[in-house]
């Protein structure tokens, strides 16, 4: 009997909106950690379709990021990932 990998056919039907376990499990830390609303806006820092909401743009870039980066440590990551989103969002001053 042929074993179906869904993983592999989600990936190969859905590639701009697949997201795998493990990105999704990152994903969720870093809304968590960072306070991430839903609604819109984030896609375009993240340089995702904008169709998508902050959150599920959140997750396309980490699964593009884990995809770029194999053999990763999940920790490593989401420390890696959490200082390149700070770094790809605007600043914004609380002047004095």
């Amino acid at each position: 009997m042929k074993m179906i990998d869904y993983d592999k056919l989600h990936a190969t039907f859905k590639p701009s909106g697949y997201v795998s376990n493990g990105a999704d499990n990152i994903a969720n830390y870093l809304i968590c950690e960072l306070c991430i609303q839903s609604g819109s806006g984030l896609a375009r820092f993240l340089n995702v379709d904008s169709c998508f909401d902050n959150h599920m743009a959140l997750r396309i870039w980490v699964q593009k990021r884990l995809d770029a980066n194999l053999g990763y440590a999940v920790d490593d990551m989401c420390s890696q990932l959490q200082s390149e989103l700070y770094g790809l969002l605007p600043q914004t001053g609380y002047g004095y």
